[in-house]
């Protein structure tokens, strides 16, 4: 198989023939399934963008949505259209868009794996996660990109860093930030083992200890530094209008409720006592009165509920659970007949590995924590293509030099498994393409 893809004709033909396919069927269900402007937050999104183009880019916004996707949608207003027709072009703009980033994400696949595994990659990236996410006006599928640029290009600065790639890990870390405001958990983490890291080298390398952490701090003030020129516009007017730097009403106080109902409320009282000058400090949600009204009784509660939410909400045919647990399974099994193997691939880059599983064990415990207050698959399934590339990378390690035979012609494991995983979207195209004709019929 992975011989055709060898041929840069044969691979412009397929890639082009899947985002094709991908383009009628995401186009088809924005048609057939039609969500009003209030279903999410739709509505909110085409607000804001409508209010960036009419006071001419100067409004400042609730900080709760961030400007990358406003920006974007202001782009393609019109003084004169309504919500509906706004909408429509807003869904269409979000799935052209989605089109590109697929495109760019086959690139970056190809930059890590062989043709056909990219290809996969791929395929169930676009049929299993953005066919479902790209026809609402939400963040998620630019958020997704950005944020997976910003993944990997950390993960590089721990196994070969560059100042030249401290600035793009910046640069795109920054960028991120300003489309949804999730990513400085994932910064934190990467600077902690960077500096254990270094701390680890410098008592490795005594012959150029000075020389070395020197350039390491460097790097590592290049990498906050370009974050923090990038975002600097944007927290200096949160600072100057709300008081906080990185003032965010979800992680600053929607977090802290115990529902979603519970955080309107607050909101729409807290708005009401002149933006929060006459509300009582004790009565704001924080971390701090969080801790004072409930037990650890609870708040085990809470992680728990939210964590049994997020393993159970997708377990079904179509969607990305399936790859999801694809992955898993193939890992365990092969990580459990060659322990020896796995903990070598580990030890190869050994930050590299601390430093994601401190990111998918973090993030997944903050969504677990979130879900009371917005239950949503949004949110987990910022982590698929991280995870996918992860899961890939040691899969593929673990199967290298193994093949099987299969009525006379022999195969890779790569081969076997993309194949797998690109069965696995049939389930996706098929469902779609039949939901599609059911519903125009």
């Amino acid at each position: 198989m992975t011989h055709f893809f060898r041929r840069p004709g044969f691979t412009v033909v397929i890639v082009v023939v899947i985002l094709g396919v991908y383009g009628l069927e995401a186009h088809a269900r924005r048609e057939v399934i039609v969500t009003s402007a209030n279903h999410s937050d739709q509505a909110a999104y085409l607000a804001y963008a409508q209010q960036m183009h009419d006071s001419g880019y100067t409004v400042v916004g609730r900080r709760n949505r961030m400007p990358v996707f406003p920006f974007l949608l202001s782009l393609i207003y019109r003084p004169g259209l309504s919500e509906t027709q706004f909408l429509t072009r807003a869904q269409s703009f979000n799935i052209n868009l989605s089109i590109l980033i697929l495109l760019l994400l086959f690139l970056i696949f190809r930059k890590f794996f062989a043709t056909f595994y990219a290809v996969a990659l791929l395929v169930i990236t676009a049929f299993g996660v953005f066919v479902y996410r790209s026809g609402l006006v939400q963040t998620e599928v630019l958020f997704y990109f950005l944020s997976f640029c910003s993944f990997l290009l950390l993960v590089r600065m721990l196994t070969a860093p560059r100042w030249w790639l401290a600035i793009l890990s910046g640069a795109a870390t920054g960028l991120a930030h300003l489309t949804k405001a999730s990513v400085l958990p994932a910064l934190g983490l990467w600077a902690l083992v960077f500096l254990g890291q270094s701390f680890f080298e410098y008592r490795t390398r005594p012959d150029t200890r000075l020389r070395e952490a020197l350039r390491r701090f460097g790097l590592l003030v290049l990498v906050i530094g370009t974050v923090g020129t990038v975002i600097f516009p944007y927290i200096r007017t949160s600072k100057h209008v709300f008081g906080h730097y990185f003032y965010n009403v979800n992680s600053t106080f929607y977090m802290w409720c115990d529902s979603w109902p519970e955080a309107v409320a607050f909101t729409k009282a807290y708005d009401n006592r002149r933006g929060g000058r006459d509300f009582p400090p004790d009565q704001v949600p924080s971390p701090r009165k969080y801790w004072r009204e409930h037990s650890a009784a609870q708040v085990a509660y809470r992680l728990g509920h939210g964590l049994k939410t997020l393993a159970t909400r997708s377990a079904k045919a179509t969607g990305y659970y399936k790859f999801v647990l694809l992955f898993i399974l193939t890992a365990a099994v092969l990580a459990s007949r060659q322990r020896q193997l796995a903990c070598r691939l580990i030890a190869e880059n050994p930050f590299a590995a601390i430093f994601c599983f401190l990111f998918f064990f973090s993030y997944v415990l903050l969504y677990a924590w979130y879900d009371a207050i917005v239950s949503d698959s949004r949110f987990i399934l910022s982590l698929f293509l991280p995870f996918v590339v992860v899961a890939s990378t040691l899969i593929l390690g673990l199967g290298k030099g193994r093949a099987f035979t299969i009525a006379g012609r022999r195969f890779s494991f790569m081969e076997l498994f993309a194949g797998c995983l690109i069965s696995l979207a049939l389930t996706d195209i098929a469902y779609n393409a039949l939901r599609i004709c059911r519903l125009m019929s």
